[in-house]
């Protein structure tokens, strides 16, 4: 079962403009900076936000609510500058049907009728804080530390490494963003934001319910099977994300895409990329590569057959003795030949296996990045593992990509989507 520090808490945010009120669940973690962006969205407010409890300004922005002192049941009040743009309705006074206790009937007011006035643009302008960012400031930090729409998008538009990152993990928000005018993208951004919200705002009060009536069933019946599986669950996903948090911390090389090792190497005057794979068997080459380095009438196809481990494969034959050059050394190899796969399929050009590696007494050096081969008695030569910039997007590299090209693609596969699904459409 979870602890009690755990355990969500309801919070009431209170408009000091509008006298409207919003009540949700949050986890007591929830920074008091987290909470200031609850109430301008949900109010559809900008500008200098300030959050009161009993009349005491809530001024550390980075305390969580639990060390500012708020318990269950608490009301916030929310005091700003602008208590609304100039096209935000009035409050409503129902809660829609359905929506968990929550009135978001005016989350979009400030999009409404087409897009934000020239005075209200102008307020914005005044209002909005300055950046706050230093050098090398990731896309994710940028956005915290800079909640006011126009102070972020103002940050997005002097740095091109912000919009290249932003670019990277969200193509779509970014290709909408890119050759708009400044007040039409801080548009775009809060709506996107306001977005977010709402699907936040529905997922907690969703598990704050499931929750609440897994502990009333556990009150009525300790022994109910499934509340019993449900705060297992719950506490095996705390677990993995302690794990997930420490691993980002402390070995976040981990989360990346691992490089897999590959040599250059020429035979018979062939520039090739030999793929280095210590847990393969046999040294193997394509069809093709085999007929561009001029030693496809070499094979002898007595030793053709089907190659079978993950798939299967139709083996041509073997070559017995073909030279592989690297750097100024020559080491013979024996190559068994594979037939070039069917269309869609991934072709490996050049495998070094073990059977080679072991018969030229090759080392993996991980630590300087370097493929070591014994050239006689205490005598070694060694050549780097190529980076990715030296390698094809086909083997995890980044040789020859065309980011403009790679959003076009995504444009066209995205209008191909919204077709069948209109719910994606803009």
């Amino acid at each position: 079962m979870s602890s009690s520090s755990a355990v969500d808490i309801t919070v009431t945010l209170v408009s000091t403009a509008s006298g409207q009120s919003e009540s949700f669940p949050l986890s007591p973690s929830t920074t008091i900076a987290e909470l200031l962006d609850w109430a301008k969205a949900l109010f559809g407010v900008d500008g200098n936000v300030r959050l009161y409890k009993d009349g005491k300004l809530l001024s550390n922005s980075s305390s969580s609510l639990k060390a500012a002192g708020i318990v269950n049941g608490d009301l916030i009040a929310a005091q700003s500058a602008i208590a609304a743009l100039p096209s935000a309705p009035p409050p409503t006074a129902s809660t829609p049907a359905g929506s968990g206790g929550l009135d978001f009937s005016n989350l979009f007011a400030a999009q409404s009728a087409g897009s934000t006035n020239a005075a209200s643009a102008s307020l914005l302008s005044e209002v909005a804080p300055a950046p706050s960012y230093y050098p090398g400031m990731s896309l994710s930090d940028a956005v915290a530390h800079n909640p006011h729409p126009h102070t972020f998008v103002s940050l997005l538009f002097s740095k091109e490494h912000l919009r290249k990152e932003l670019n990277y993990h969200n193509p779509r928000l970014a290709v909408r963003l890119e050759s708009q005018s400044l007040e039409e993208a801080v548009r775009i951004w809060r709506e996107e934001m306001v977005k977010g919200g709402i699907q936040k705002a529905v997922q907690n009060s969703s598990h704050y319910h499931i929750e609440q009536d897994m502990k009333r069933r556990l009150v009525q019946n300790p022994g109910d099977i499934e509340a019993k599986r449900y705060f297992a669950k719950q506490s095996s996903q705390e677990l993995i994300q302690e794990q997930y948090y420490q691993m980002m911390n402390e070995y976040p090389e981990a989360m990346g895409r691992v490089l897999m090792l590959y040599v250059e190497a020429n035979i018979n005057g062939h520039s090739i990329q030999a793929f280095c794979d210590s847990g393969a068997q046999a040294t193997i080459m394509s069809k093709k590569t085999a007929t561009q380095c001029g030693v496809l009438d070499l094979i002898d196809e007595r030793f053709a057959g089907t190659a079978v481990g993950v798939g299967t494969g139709k083996i041509l034959g073997r070559i017995h003795m073909v030279q592989m050059q690297i750097g100024d050394s020559y080491f013979p190899c024996s190559v068994t030949v594979m037939d070039d796969p069917g269309e869609g399929a991934a072709e490996m050009p050049f495998l070094l296996g073990l059977d080679m590696m072991k018969r030229h007494a090759c080392s993996i050096d991980l630590e300087r990045g370097v493929l070591k081969f014994r050239l006689a008695p205490g005598q070694y030569m060694e050549t780097p593992f190529l980076h990715e910039k030296d390698l094809a997007e086909a083997q995890g590299g980044t040789k020859g990509f065309d980011p403009q090209k790679s959003n076009e693609e995504f444009l066209r596969r995205q209008r191909e989507e919204s077709e069948d699904d209109p719910s994606m459409k803009d």
